[in-house]
C-alpha cells in the first residue's frame, strides 16, 4: 500500500521546491511535475505541504491514495488582486487605493499561510 503525491503547481508556484511533511517530519522536496511514493506505517496518514511561509492545511490520506498538490485558486486571486490597486495608488498618488492594496496584501499573507496549496485526490 503506497501513497503517491504529485506536484503540479504551474508557473505560480513552480520556482522553488515544496517540502512534503508526513506526520510533521520533512520527507522530501518536490519540484514541479515531480512525484513521490511513500509507504505509510499506519492506515491514515497526516500530510502537509510547505514552501517558504506559504503552506497547506493538514490532509488525512488513506493507503493507496493518489493526490496532486496544486495552488489554491482563491489564494492566488487574492494575492494578485492587490496589484491593480497598488499600481493605481502609486501612479495617481491615491491614498485610498494604496490602503486597499495594503489590506489585500495583509489578507493574502494571512490566508496563504495555510491555504496556498491544496490536495486533489485522483480517483
Amino acid at each position: 500500500m503506497t501513497i503517491k503525491i504529485t506536484r503540479k503547481t504551474g508557473i505560480g508556484g513552480g520556482i522553488t521546491p515544496v517540502k512534503v511533511r508526513i506526520e510533521n517530519e520533512e520527507i522530501v522536496k518536490l519540484d514541479n511535475h515531480q512525484s513521490h511514493f511513500f509507504m505509510p506505517k499506519i492506515e491514515k496518514t497526516k500530510v502537509r505541504v510547505t514552501d517558504w511561509f506559504f503552506g497547506s492545511q493538514e490532509a488525512v490520506l488513506e493507503n493507496s491514495n493518489d493526490v496532486i498538490v496544486r495552488i489554491n485558486r482563491k489564494a492566488l486571486i487574492l494575492n494578485y488582486s492587490m496589484f491593480p490597486f497598488l499600481i493605481y495608488g502609486l501612479v495617481m498618488t491615491s491614498l485610498a487605493s494604496t490602503l486597499i492594496a495594503l489590506g489585500l496584501f495583509l489578507a493574502s499573507i494571512f490566508y496563504s499561510r495555510k491555504h496556498w496549496f491544496e490536495f486533489v485526490k485522483i480517483k
